[in-house]
């Protein structure tokens, strides 16, 4: 079989099963570990699907601008990978810390999974994670205030100024996209400066990337992958990009989901 007509199946049933691994590819191609990975990198490369550990998944678009009124609170659906995500970060947090939590929806799980009697200072610019902080009797909470989007958060300048007089332990961000080349990035430009302002003044910053934002670009550069000092993620984030992070010197965590 031509290589050409081996890759257009493998995108065939990628497209019907959802899937498709490595050792599959092998096995029905009689074909080596290496070449499979060299078919599914071209075809990623094409747009024909997405990498991930061990194999692939159907092709994602590129993040697309959120509703002017997007609230996590407002999901229908809670996506696996986020929340698994999310509770793996939270196990990094020890008590008395001061944290930054993202405004994103994975910082919105971070929220509600925070144990109820842990002893910490969060400081947000999310009306919608102070709410769901407000119910935890050992959480103090610092708002970072300032102009208000229709989605419930702050990042203009008075925010900037906010928390630039706060000393954070850690810091737990989360953007639209990630890769090695072009770093942490964002559809808009407003937030960025916000950003750069908490990795200033936080000791740890932590990136918290469920796999479907790795190995994307925004529009807008946030900070380089190797500006974090830890990076979570799932076990369906792509095999090079682990590679990549250790040639980078950049620590991962990696959460393993259960298969459906």
């Amino acid at each position: 079989m031509f290589m050409e007509e081996r890759q257009k199946n493998i995108v065939k049933q990628v497209n019907s099963s959802g899937r498709i691994t490595v050792a599959e590819i092998q096995s029905l191609y009689q074909v080596s570990a290496d070449c499979a990975r060299r078919d599914l990198r071209l075809l990623e490369s094409r747009g024909l699907l997405q990498r991930t550990h061990g194999g692939a998944i159907k092709a994602v678009s590129k993040g697309i601008y959120p509703e002017e009124t997007y609230n996590p609170r407002d999901l229908n659906e809670v996506k696996k990978d986020y929340w698994e995500v999310a509770k793996r970060a939270v196990r990094h947090i020890s008590s008395q810390d001061v944290i930054y939590i993202t405004t994103s929806s994975v910082g919105y799980y971070m929220a509600m999974n925070l144990p109820d009697d842990l002893n910490i200072t969060v400081l947000t610019n999310s009306v919608t994670i102070a709410d769901e902080l407000r119910k935890k009797s050992q959480v103090s909470v610092i708002l970072l205030g300032g102009e208000m989007s229709h989605r419930g958060h702050c990042h203009d300048y008075y925010t900037i100024q906010m928390v630039k007089n706060i000393r954070m332990d850690k810091a737990f961000l989360s953007h639209s996209a990630l890769s090695a080349e072009f770093g942490a990035s964002i559809h808009d430009s407003a937030g960025a400066a916000f950003a750069k302002a908490v990795m200033e003044n936080s000791s740890m910053n932590i990136g918290v990337y469920p796999s479907g934002k790795i190995g994307k670009n925004s529009i807008h550069s946030v900070c380089k992958a190797e500006d974090y000092d830890l990076l979570i993620t799932d076990d369906h984030v792509s095999e090079d990009f682990l590679k990549q992070m250790d040639e980078m010197g950049i620590s991962y965590d990696v959460v393993k989901l259960s298969e459906e």
